[in-house]
């Protein structure tokens, strides 16, 4: 496991999101919430956390809107790969980011999508640079 640069962010990302997973496993969760979300929720939490930003529930929901709805492996593989590009972003898998992105998207209803949107301009994700 590396622990600094590019790959080091794989990992903690990876790592972070199987300890959510594990720590909820076997519990009740609550209404339309899987282990996948919790642990996307978990590793992009405790980024934001590790990088001293401040961590809003529905900023960090909206920002995951991209990856929720991707099957579990290219949905976490995706937010890791996020994840670089924003710390990182000549090291990060551009290309195949920008597809898993805009596929995440095409997953949303228009409503949702227009909503989003707008939460991603004020917030300034990262990811709208990717679509």
């Amino acid at each position: 496991m590396a622990i600094f640069g590019p790959q080091g962010i794989r990992d903690a990302m990876i790592n972070s999101y199987h300890r959510h997973v594990a720590k909820f496993t076997g519990q009740v969760l609550p209404d339309e919430t899987s282990l996948h979300q919790i642990g996307l929720y978990g590793a992009l939490g405790t980024r934001y956390m590790a990088g001293f930003q401040p961590v809003v529930e529905v900023v960090i929901w909206a920002e995951l809107a991209p990856f929720i709805n991707l099957n579990p492996d290219d949905g976490l593989a995706a937010l890791t790969e996020y994840v670089v590009y924003k710390e990182t972003p000549l090291d990060a898998k551009r290309e195949w980011l920008s597809e898993q992105v805009k596929k995440g998207l095409s997953l949303l209803g228009d409503e949702e999508r227009e909503a989003l949107e707008i939460m991603a301009e004020v917030n300034n994700f990262v990811w709208t640079e990717l679509v």
